[in-house]
């Protein structure tokens, strides 16, 4: 018998050039939502919440408003706070979000009944619970929903309505950088993020809310007499344990997540926290220089033998005290010393087991500047970004973007302002949704947006001439109130109708050649350069009283697709611009 011929293995096909591009850029979409879907995890993982296994158990939860069956992308808890997790990468994660919102909207507004569900149906949580002293009606819940890609703001204004949280890409990437940076020390931030008081967490829930509701300190006082600050304006100085620090500070990095348009950004500087632990777990020496930092209205000045507060009229001496600050979440401003502050953090490194005893010590010498009762949020804002630059505009070491990023908040009728402003808006609407950089966290393939401030928008929006936008608006009363820097409202205003001006050209432009309004795309027509140029085009419309209107746009632009872009460099979007009039408006 003869034996059987092996079979020939089957001829491999060779892939063209443009199929091997085409599969390195799926398999680096997928390693994108990985990483992506991991860092989301990550924040809760390594910040001190407990992973409880959810992933690929569907359960249905009833009660008698409806009831859903889902799975559950994450589950986490700290103490009695429970956390539940979804991550999409939905280029339009609308209609996923629609959907779950349905299950978020039932399980928050049936908390306990949820926490039952939870401990039903997973083996994890029913053992923590079993082993912590919390009823099901002790547990607070907190949804989060984390997205890839941006979410239209119709879907997050109902999120907010509903009770739980959108976190986009950048945000994912600012609490990743956060956690990755003070490990559990993060928590702090992440709990107030998603609006967990202190008197909700842990025995202090149990307990009513009432469980140490004030940190009290020995210091001295400082009346505004002695300081020449302004009236009713206070400055302490105490020593304070840096565990009682961690858990209440902020470091004035609030577009991280609060306040966007109002903030700036101040990056915990990784390695060199790293050797000030060094230091501290190596020499065990308190460090001798003074934080800087502010304190809410909130705070009580006491006697220093009964404690009692103080009437105004007892503090106008300097004199020993005590100073209660309120248990609570970002309440003191860190204006200087944040890395000495933060060197300190719950860490997982070899530090720790020196630096954890350091942690309750109170060895941080504090000089506080205590809020009066009638700052508002925006105010008390502004007088720590104008202190900030105070005590850090002369040291080299500030970056000069940072100080730009302080300016903005300080005079937000600047020219450079309203051009971020306007561009934030553009970010968010229109044919350049998605393509710009809004945040010092993205990390997709974004367009930089430094030169379209400068050098686009900002002669845009320039307060005389007939190639500005200011010139064309119609609003005279606005614009005086502009001028005059009295009314916010009126900014507002003019910054939509600049939005509104510009979006009918770059809209017309995507519609006329979707193929090339890519990033990266051969043709350039999508660049730095290409987006300047189109803006002069703008300015000369402007100034030659052309019309200006989408439909006039897309009548006029046609063949705009085989316009010669990669001929310009970076230097020249002015000719740019002004050649593109020439071609397709003169």
């Amino acid at each position: 018998m003869k034996p059987a011929k092996k079979a020939k293995p089957s001829k491999r096909v060779k892939l063209t050039a443009a199929q091997k591009a085409a599969r390195r850029a799926l398999a680096k979409i997928k390693r994108d939502e990985n990483k992506f879907r991991n860092s989301a995890k990550e924040i809760f993982a390594n910040s001190g919440f407990k992973y409880i296994a959810s992933e690929s158990k569907e359960f249905t939860f009833s009660t008698s408003a409806g009831e859903r069956t889902t799975e559950l992308d994450g589950v986490f808890v700290y103490e009695n706070i429970i956390i539940v997790m979804e991550d999409t990468c939905t280029h339009n994660p609308g209609t996923h979000l629609a959907k779950k919102s349905i299950i978020f909207e039932l399980a928050l507004t049936n908390q306990s009944a949820f926490a039952e569900c939870l401990a039903s149906e997973l083996v994890d949580f029913n053992t923590y619970h079993d082993a912590n002293q919390y009823d099901f009606t002790d547990y607070e819940l907190r949804i989060v929903y984390f997205s890839m890609y941006s979410v239209d703001t119709q879907y997050i204004d109902s999120a907010n309505r509903i009770g739980f949280q959108i976190v986009e890409r950048a945000l994912t990437n600012y609490f990743h950088s956060l956690v990755k940076n003070i490990h559990s020390s993060a928590k702090y931030e992440i709990l107030k993020f998603l609006n967990v008081p202190f008197s909700d967490i842990g025995l202090a829930k149990i307990s009513g809310g009432n469980s140490g509701a004030n940190s009290t300190y020995r210091g001295f006082l400082l009346p505004e007499a002695n300081s020449s600050y302004p009236k009713d304006y206070k400055i302490v100085s105490f020593y304070a344990d840096p565990a009682s620090l961690l858990a209440k500070s902020f470091v004035l990095r609030k577009n991280g997540w609060i306040t966007p348009n109002l903030s700036y950004q101040r990056i915990l500087d990784v390695k060199k926290i790293r050797d000030m632990r060094r230091y501290l777990s190596e020499n065990k020496r308190v460090y001798l220089s003074n934080i800087i930092a502010t304190l809410p209205a909130t705070t009580k000045i006491g006697n220093i033998t009964t404690r009692d507060q103080l009437s105004p009229a007892d503090q106008n001496k300097v004199k020993p005290v005590t100073i209660s600050i309120p248990n609570e979440y970002n309440v003191i401003g860190l204006i200087d010393g944040q890395h000495r502050v933060y060197s300190y953090h719950e860490g997982i490194d070899n530090y720790d087991t020196q630096i954890k005893t350091l942690r309750l010590k109170q060895n941080l010498l504090v000089t506080g500047i205590i809020y009066p009762d009638s700052v508002s949020e925006d105010d008390r804002a502004l007088f720590e970004a104008k202190l900030f630059l105070e005590i850090n505009s002369k040291q080299t070491k500030v970056k000069s973007a940072l100080t730009q990023e302080i300016e903005l908040i300080v005079n937000p009728y600047s020219a450079i302002a309203v051009a971020k402003a306007i561009l934030m808006k553009l970010a968010r609407s229109g044919a350049l949704k998605d393509k710009l950089e809004e945040h010092v966290f993205d990390d997709g393939q974004k367009l930089k947006v430094s030169s379209i401030i400068s050098y686009g928008l900002r002669p845009l929006i320039k307060k005389e001439g007939g190639d500005s936008l200011f010139t064309a608006w119609s609003e005279s009363a606005k614009k005086e109130d502009i001028i005059e820097l009295r009314n916010t409202k009126s900014l507002e205003s003019f910054v939509e109708f600049c939005v509104q001006e510009i979006n009918s050209l770059l809209n017309a432009i995507k519609k006329t050649s979707p193929d090339g309004w890519k990033i990266g795309e051969e043709k350039k027509m999508l660049t730095p350069t290409a987006i300047n140029g189109y803006i002069k085009c703008l300015r000369l419309i402007l100034e030659n009283n052309g019309t200006r209107s989408f439909t006039h746009y897309e009548t006029k632009i046609v063949g705009i697709e085989s316009f010669p872009f990669t001929d310009y460099k970076s230097s020249h979007w002015n000719q740019l611009g002004i050649d593109l009039y020439e071609r397709f408006f003169a």
